[in-house]
């Protein structure tokens, strides 16, 4: 809400509308994470690869010659349905990961000439989980709520990333660039019996194209 308020604020002309990809090469740290059992087991956390894929596509604009705001959104669910007779069962787990950086250029922003930026990033995880069943008596139901609880938080968690990186405007409205950020991110498992605090920082490099969208052709900046 406070993104698309500041839109609003921002005369149209000075706003330059662009999307693109981001490619993050898998490493041997994924097998190393796999092999270790540090994945959640139903396929969409934070690390399992789902929600947040090599590929990436992210969307936003560039608000002035300087800023710019970029938008990602990661979806990954699971969902399982069991019948014996008219018994059923049904169980999900799902991730839903917004993200949002602010990109601030350093230098103008040319065709032919690299422009780097600096980056500042935050994202978090919403998860959801169920397990109910018209075979389960009112314990069994309460347990599996427990249970789905618990996945919940082991699902959830929140982090940041900081960054630069540099863009190369093959002509005007597309451009090709790299990324390299250090990554932050936290997740809490709060039970009856103990309080559990994870955390993870690590650092990724990516390959952009980026296609945008200007009002007008932009004129260089004065000295």
């Amino acid at each position: 809400m406070l993104v698309w308020l500041l839109l609003a604020l921002i005369p149209a002309h000075a706003v330059t509308p662009m999307a693109g990809v981001a490619w993050t090469p898998f490493s041997r740290s994924d097998l190393v994470w796999t092999d270790d059992g540090r994945t959640s087991g139903v396929g969409v956390g934070e690390f399992d690869g789902a929600v947040r894929p090599a590929l990436t596509g992210f969307g936003g604009a560039w608000i002035s010659r300087r800023v710019g705001l970029v938008g990602t959104l990661g979806v990954a669910r699971l969902q399982s349905t069991t019948w014996v007779g008219d018994t059923y069962r049904q169980r999900h787990w799902g991730v839903v990961r917004p993200g949002m950086d602010l990109r601030v250029a350093l230098s103008t922003r040319e065709v032919g000439r690299p422009a780097p930026w600096a980056m500042v990033g935050v994202h978090g995880d919403i998860p959801s989980a169920r397990d109910v069943s018209n075979g389960y008596t009112d314990d069994e139901q309460d347990q599996a709520d427990d249970t789905a609880f618990v996945d919940r938080a082991r699902l959830g968690g929140v982090g940041g990333r900081v960054g630069i990186g540099v863009d190369y405007r093959l002509r005007e409205g597309i451009a090709v660039g790299a990324m390299w950020a250090a990554e932050y991110h936290r997740g809490v498992l709060r039970t009856d019996e103990a309080n559990t605090v994870s955390s993870w920082v690590g650092a990724d490099a990516a390959l952009l194209l980026t296609f945008e969208w200007p009002a007008r052709s932009e004129e260089p900046e004065s000295d």
